[in-house]
């Protein structure tokens, strides 16, 4: 599995990692209007440092577990484009 789930309420929260980075992200229940999942990213280096939020292109995701896939892919991209330019 690439994330621990947290149910928090509405909002359901799923932690990961990629190549040492922290992955949180979070989505909300359907918006029964448009049936879609939103979901929000934050990455973060180690734990004294503060989160940092990631840009996620808005789509309309079916499931949570797809909102959340998405943001995974999301993060790991940010991370690795972060690290190649360090590189």
């Amino acid at each position: 599995m690439k994330y621990e789930l947290i149910a928090r309420g509405h909002r359901l929260e799923a932690i990961g990692a990629h190549s040492g980075w922290r992955i949180r992200m979070s989505t909300l229940a359907a918006d029964s209007a448009t049936d879609s999942w939103p979901v929000t990213v934050h990455v973060r280096g180690s734990e004294s440092e503060d989160e940092v939020k990631v840009d996620v292109p808005l789509r309309h995701h079916p499931s949570a577990a797809a909102a959340l896939d998405f943001g995974y892919e999301c993060a790991t991209l940010w991370i690795d484009a972060l690290d190649h330019r360090r590189d």
